[in-house]
């Protein structure tokens, strides 16, 4: 997709968190009093662990055409995507199957996860780590900064609603439902050994494509994208896998699936009146009852025809951490029939 002189352009402007802030506060500058008469709508935040249906989700709620999101066309500067959407000229990119190879295509218009690259100039220092992502409450002017960011979003792509698919909000609910109380915080979630699966799957694949191509290592770092890969940062909520265990094992990323559904559960009263978990082997396996239940809970239609069911594996893993993130599972399906029925 990216040609020699966009990788050099984007090296420029995404490496450097300075300049990402400083583009951030021209755009939002000159954007000053557009910004004033925003209203914004009632956000949706899609937050969890990867391979949960994140992307399929958020492509289901854009295309009501009620929501703007970030996109690929924002880069290489997403803090300022009105200037860049007048500098930048209408650039055309073919839809192609995206790197994880689960026939999902998309293209420079498709809603992406790009909005924590907000996050990471603002506070990469605060919560990135070499050994992990860890949960801090952002600072005050952050996410005052942060609203403005997504207004910047609602002025470039016209929507009257917010939707983030970013993951890395796990990190940060309470902030984001103190700034957004009207916000909706969907947490997709899978049967917990095939979640781990995919992800020991998406892991291993992701290493051999940056080992291919050194820039896309580089670039999903500037993303923000640390779920797996050559740059893997484990969230580093209690229980989680330490700096000693090996990723290339089931093991690993059950001990993750567990350790960070068990936060989500454990959000204090404030986050978990805006929390909705999602159970997304239910949704596939019965679209029909709990397409039109989500959709009147996020107030936006949803056309559940292109819902299938992913393919089950087997493997064999610790039976301790099985029993345990059963546990967890049975708790957070109980959540999702309490709303779901």
């Amino acid at each position: 997709m990216y040609s020699g002189a966009d990788k050099l352009l984007h090296r420029i402007a995404l490496g450097s968190p300075a300049l990402l802030e400083a583009t951030f506060d021209i755009e939002r500058a000159a954007q000053r009093k557009r910004i004033a008469q925003v209203e914004i709508g009632r956000p949706v935040f899609i937050a969890g662990l990867a391979r949960a249906g994140t992307s399929i989700l958020t492509r289901l709620l854009h295309a009501s055409g009620d929501f703007a999101a970030p996109s690929y066309r924002d880069l290489p500067f997403p803090l300022a995507p009105n200037s860049w959407a007048r500098l930048g000229g209408k650039r055309h990119v073919e839809a192609r199957e995206r790197g994880h190879g689960d026939g999902l295509t998309h293209d420079l218009d498709s809603p992406e996860a790009i909005e924590e690259v907000f996050w990471r100039a603002m506070e990469g220092n605060r919560y990135l780590r070499r050994d992990g992502l860890v949960p801090v409450a952002p600072d005050p002017e952050t996410l005052a900064n942060f609203r403005d960011y997504v207004c910047l979003v609602l002025i470039r792509h016209g929507g009257t609603r917010y939707l983030s698919k970013n993951n890395n909000n796990i990190l940060r609910l309470e902030g984001l439902a103190a700034s957004f109380p009207d916000a909706l915080l969907i947490h997709p979630f899978r049967d917990p050994l095939q979640q781990a699966l995919s992800l020991l799957s998406q892991h291993r694949r992701a290493i051999t494509l940056a080992e291919d191509d050194p820039f896309r290592r580089r670039f999903m770092t500037w993303l923000g994208h640390h779920e797996f890969g050559a740059d893997h940062r484990p969230f580093l909520f209690d229980g989680a896998p330490g700096p000693g265990e090996d990723a290339m094992r089931v093991d690993y990323w059950l001990k993750l699936w567990d350790s960070v559904h068990r936060a989500l559960l454990a959000a204090p009263a404030a986050v978990g009146e805006r929390q909705l978990f999602l159970d997304y082997d239910a949704l596939c396996a019965s679209p029909r009852l709990h397409a039109p239940r989500l959709a009147v809970l996020v107030e936006a239609p949803i056309d559940a025809s292109v819902l299938r069911a992913p393919d089950a594996r087997q493997a064999e893993a610790d039976p301790v951490l099985l029993a345990r993130a059963g546990e967890t599972h049975a708790r957070l399906r109980a959540r999702f029939r309490r709303v779901f029925g």
